[in-house]
């Protein structure tokens, strides 16, 4: 039990002879130990040989890979992960660079390739470091060791017994694997740090490529970190990582794998690392709804995801709203949304939910393509189309008069036009081009608001779930809030002669098509299609020139929320279904810009394009007679003609508020939200119960609670109107 001096005498003399005598016993005993756990490890290690039982290893030794998401093209979208399992992406052997294989043989386990699985002489080295040290500090694991290690999941506390398993493992396992095989498991699946697992996954992570573009100085960072990840970790001890960088390079230099000047030129390299990686998403809206799919419905994902979407046409979409948006912020619009759909097959080929992702200010991680919307006159002809299908025609003559309807809790209900002039006598089709109000309200009437709500179900609305007296008649004029992703599918029913495909985001078996039953007839599809695709029908009200005018037939309608909060246009081809959302994710409003004036440049941008990609047609609803007889008594409006995007009225009047408008507001909501948008068709002063607030075509007022008159003046002309708060 007496440990002697550290003192190593030079020569013998009465005066230091116990000294050496004591050195002398002490080191025997070492040996002695030495001899002893050597003989008893050796007996455990043979016996264990032979009576350990042999896990499934074939199936242990696969790593598991990473979720990749792909586009149509196989272009990889988003490589998802999780904490617990961290980042994979195999790639094989021999795609793997001789640089990286080399630097993790010299100075991992330079006789990888010389020994059975186990290193004996490795082994023996460690347990004399470890008695000496009286713990474990060397492990001489060799790298087949450590793929039992890290892949078949032994413990990993470096204590003897464990070792003993691994190199027991380690020896079985050789016997099923070559060299090149144990080698390639390793590589796929040793830690890097960062949650990265495998070459190929921490190469994307610290440089951003493929291990297979890596040269040798950026082979050696990798190579060093697997033995510390976290105290090699580049991005926070990128000093340490360069060190350690350095000693993998003597180790390869030593063991003759790289050349003198290869060392002097690895070395003097700049390491430049990329924060910016595979892990970023592309199409991201579209990512988060294909996860959501599975993580809702806790099914397992898939490695291998290849969707429907075109990402190359995302793309072009994604620069036509950045393009337009610059224009549109002078109309107090910030954020745009847009879905594309094989019209046939329901697929999803493009999906951008914001127009910027990243952009909290406009709360960019919100999906607007699949959040709950008002589509204002965009669901309009779905309303005419189960008119159709209860026995009107295209030439059915409605009158646009003043009207009131009483509803359920006994007050009266006044649709009025947007242009806030009655037509007299009009068509069916001239209603529905034209986003009458008042005609669309009578259709709505005519249906019977609880059979409307059911049927929208069957056009793949899936949002109206209150009852009929919750939304009244105001329903056809978009007062029920839809998804912009359901009600682009909706009008694939007309492209489709009746029938509407279910929404898809990937070709894979078990998103077979499904191409629902009849939901109304095709002589309905092709009423609807002629309408929506004729600029002449549309032109009293939207002017010849218009966004929805084009050289190729194409089907579409606008849609305007009441106060200017969401701004649609939807249309389609035999093709292809499109739908346009802008606004603002905050419910602020717009300043006075309708659907054929803000989402419908936008629209007619993405058809031109796609028209340009794949050519486009419309069939449907071509060559069908309308039968417009219908004589208009009273045609009392003036021609609008819009532009692309700022409507010209040539009449001074108040576009918004109506008059007896209600106003119903949030207390909880923040003040600079609660505020109206006071619209007139020229630029006038503004005063609210006599105070003057502003001057200009159109004033944002914050609004009080109680009854206000509301007036503006131009050229010394007045309108007003009389409006409550609640």
């Amino acid at each position: 039990s007496y440990k002697p001096t550290t003192y190593k005498p030079t020569t013998l003399n009465k005066n230091n002879l116990r000294t050496i005598c004591e050195q002398f016993v002490y080191n025997m005993n070492k040996i002695f130990k030495l001899i002893i756990a050597l003989f008893i490890l050796t007996n455990l290690f043979f016996i264990g040989l032979f009576f350990y039982p042999t896990p499934n290893i074939l199936q242990s030794l696969k790593p598991n890979d990473t979720v990749k998401i792909y586009d149509s093209e196989n272009q990889l979208l988003f490589e998802a992960y999780n904490t617990k399992t961290g980042r994979q992406s195999f790639i094989k052997f021999e795609k793997i660079p001789k640089n990286i294989k080399n630097a993790f043989i010299s100075i991992e386990d330079k006789r990888f390739y010389e020994h059975s699985g186990v290193d004996f002489s490795a082994i023996l080295r460690a347990i004399w470091q470890n008695i000496s040290a009286g713990e474990i500090v060397s492990g001489g694991s060799t790298i087949t060791q450590q793929v039992i290690r890290n892949v078949v999941g032994t413990n990993k506390k470096r204590t003897i017994p464990q070792k003993i398993k691994e190199s027991i493992l380690a020896l079985k396992v050789s016997k099923f694997f070559d060299k090149d095989e144990i080698f390639e498991i390793y590589l796929n699946s040793i830690y890097f740090g960062g949650l990265s697992y495998g070459v190929e996954a921490a190469s994307y992570s610290y440089f951003n490529k493929s291990v297979i573009n890596l040269d040798l100085a950026e082979s050696a960072i990798l190579a060093g970190l697997p033995q510390a990840p976290n105290r090699y970790y580049p991005f926070k001890y990128f000093n340490k990582a360069k060190k350690r960088q350095k000693e993998v390079l003597l180790a390869m230099l030593k063991n003759k794998k790289i050349s003198q000047s290869e060392y002097d030129q690895a070395i003097k390299e700049k390491i430049i690392l990329n924060k910016t990686s595979r892990w970023t998403k592309k199409a991201p809206h579209f990512v988060d709804y294909v996860l959501k799919y599975y993580q809702e419905g806790k099914i397992d994902l898939p490695n291998k995801i290849v969707t429907t979407l075109n990402y190359g046409m995302q793309q072009k979409v994604e620069n036509i709203i950045k393009s337009d948006l610059t224009f549109l912020t002078q109309y107090n619009i910030e954020n745009a949304a847009v879905v594309i759909l094989d019209a046939k097959k329901g697929n999803i080929l493009t999906m951008i939910g914001s127009a910027d992702y990243n952009n909290k200010k406009i709360d960019g991680e919100v999906n607007v393509a699949t959040s709950l919307r008002q589509p204002g006159s965009s669901i309009k002809p779905l309303v005419y189309a189960l008119a159709l299908e209860k026995g009107w025609k295209a030439n059915t003559i409605i009158t646009d008069a003043p009207v009131s309807f009483t509803t359920s809790d006994g007050s009266s209900y006044s649709p009025k036009n947007f242009d806030l002039i009655y037509h007299g006598n009009v068509t069916l089709a001239e209603a529905l081009a034209q986003s009458l109000n008042i005609p669309a309200v009578k259709a709505l009437d005519f249906i019977g608001i609880k059979s409307f709500l059911q049927k929208t179900n069957n056009f793949g609305i899936t949002t109206l779930t209150k009852s009929a007296d919750h939304y009244g008649l105001s329903l056809a004029l978009g007062s029920g809030e839809v998804k912009l992703l359901e009600l682009a599918n909706a009008y694939s029913v007309f492209a489709n002669g009746g029938r509407r495909a279910e929404i898809r985001f990937t070709e894979g078996e078990q998103m077979f098509i499904r191409l629902q039953d009849s939901i109304i007839t095709p002589s309905t599809a092709k009423t609807i299609s002629a309408i929506l695709s004729s600029n002449k029908l549309r032109t009293p009200a939207f002017g010849e020139e218009n966004p929805l005018k084009f050289s190729f037939p194409v089907a579409a309608k606008t849609g305007t929320t009441r106060n200017f909060r969401d701004n649609w246009t939807i249309g389609y081809t035999d093709d292809y279904v499109v739908g346009v959302w802008v606004g603002n994710s905050s419910g602020d409003t717009m300043e006075g810009v309708s659907g054929i004036t803000g989402a419908g440049p936008i629209f007619h941008k993405i058809m031109n394009m796609l028209n340009e990609m794949t050519g486009t047609k419309l069939t449907v609803g071509q060559g069908v007679d309308l039968q417009l007889t219908g004589r208009r008594d009273s045609r009392i409006a003036p021609s609008v003609n819009d532009s692309l995007h700022q409507p010209t009225i040539n009449t001074f009047r108040i576009i918004s508020p109506f008059a007896n408008d209600i106003f119903l507001f949030d207390p909880n909501k923040p003040k600079g939200y609660q505020k109206i948008n006071l619209q007139a068709s020229k630029k006038a002063k503004w005063y609210v119960d006599g105070q003057f607030i502003g001057e200009g075509k159109t004033v944002l007022w914050p609004i009080k609670k109680g009854k206000h008159q509301i007036k503006a003046v131009y050229n010394q002309k007045e309108r007003m109107v009389g409006i409550e708060v609640r």
